[in-house]
């Protein structure tokens, strides 16, 4: 039986800036692939990508899994981790971000994450250095493919819609140029 379900990274920039992003899947539990195991290898390989990518001053702590039940998501799960970008140098503002672009079937079904924290040595003018461009794009692969375990269970990464519908990614898109990652009051978003 599939359930929808989605992980909430969460990490600090500088240990000041708190930062969050949302991973929605389709989770198949099948024998020892549990859901637990499913996440935890789709996440470790995300966050490699992405901590490849970010300043040092980036560091990802934990995150939670939770699962879409009668129109709620309850928490299942809450896994701690310890990893820091790679990346030294100079450290761009907190706004300036890289964003990766999930897309699903269907009209306006796509998912998109923003990474902020980036390093100034892998900036030029508005756009990533061309040597940054295949991180970039194990970053965008991470994201969009599907984890399947060795029993058989399966998470395929993807997009809610407003009436609890699952969409999964069928490509995905990532740019050159940097982007601007969206500001929240606390207590507003997530």
């Amino acid at each position: 039986m599939s359930t929808i379900e989605h992980a909430v990274l969460k990490g600090t920039i500088a240990s000041a800036v708190e930062i969050r992003n949302i991973f929605t899947a389709e989770v198949t539990e099948i024998g020892a692939d549990t859901s637990e195991l499913l996440w935890d290898v789709y996440m470790t390989a995300m966050v490699a990508d992405i901590c490849d990518l970010c300043h040092s001053a980036v560091h990802f702590y934990g995150y939670d899994v939770f699962q879409y039940q009668a129109g709620q998501w309850v928490l299942l799960d809450e896994v701690t981790m310890n990893e820091d970008g790679a990346n030294g140098g100079e450290q761009l503002l907190n706004q300036a971000a890289i964003v990766l672009i999930g897309k699903a079937a269907g009209i306006r079904h796509m998912g998109r994450k923003f990474f902020g924290g980036l390093s100034e040595a892998n900036v030029v003018a508005n756009g990533f250095a061309a040597g940054f461009a295949a991180s970039l794009a194990a970053a965008l692969v991470s994201y969009i493919s599907p984890v399947t375990g060795i029993g058989g269970g399966s998470l395929v990464p993807g997009t809610v819609d407003k009436n609890g519908g699952f969409w999964p990614f069928v490509g995905g898109v990532v740019s050159s140029l940097l982007g601007t990652m969206r500001r929240r009051k606390p207590g507003n978003g997530i």
